[in-house]
């Protein structure tokens, strides 16, 4: 599997080595912290495409505050998180981070191999996505996700200091890299269809 690596943060030491084990023996390369600053201290080191995340850790910080700040060092890693009782407002915070799925505690060996297999396949649909997006220059990617916002060119060239011909060049650019039809509106049709994916 070129895509596998999974960060599992779970304070429970019997917990996490469970669930270690199980995607181990499924072939994922895992690595398994139990508290929050060894798993951020990982994240750049190990660069996991998954993170399987108790939403409680106890003391400190929660599995929800590591998400937040694992998606800014690395803003492509998806999110399970792993639950055995939450409440409402726990769980209002945590889809804010927009995880895949949740684990309820306790599990089984099934639930955690489907849950686990199904964000890979979303992963690689994603990583997919990225290799047509990475043709991009940041500035052409920046475009693309003002597009998505459904800016106008007009709009786009006040907010990036530029002339309105300067962006009907890199919208054209764009259109190019991405090979679509030159047909109206087929550039604000991709990015609203395949720029959430990267988000």
């Amino acid at each position: 599997m070129l895509y596998n690596k999974i960060l599992i943060l779970e304070d429970d030491m019997i917990v996490g080595i469970d669930l270690q084990e199980i995607l181990n023996q499924a072939g994922y390369n895992t690595i398994l912290l139990h508290n929050y600053e060894d798993a951020i201290n990982q994240l750049k080191e190990f660069k996991p495409n998954l993170a399987i995340c108790d939403i409680n850790l106890g003391q400190g910080e929660s599995g929800i505050d590591f998400v937040k700040k694992a998606n800014i060092i690395l803003p492509k890693i998806e999110i399970i998180y792993l639950t055995a009782f939450s409440t409402h407002h726990i769980i209002e915070s945590a889809e804010l981070t927009k995880p895949l799925n949740y684990i309820i505690k306790p599990w089984n060996e099934d639930q955690i191999k489907v849950t686990v297999q199904r964000a890979f396949s979303h992963i690689k649909i994603k990583y997919a996505k990225n290799v047509v997006i990475e043709k991009l220059s940041l500035t052409e990617y920046k475009i693309l996700d003002l597009i998505s916002q459904q800016k106008k060119s007009k709009d786009i060239a006040v907010e990036l200091f530029v002339s309105e011909k300067t962006i009907r060049n890199h919208r054209y650019n764009i259109i190019k890299k991405l090979k679509l039809p030159n047909e109206n509106n087929s550039l604000l049709k991709w990015a609203l269809t395949n720029l959430h994916l990267q988000k």
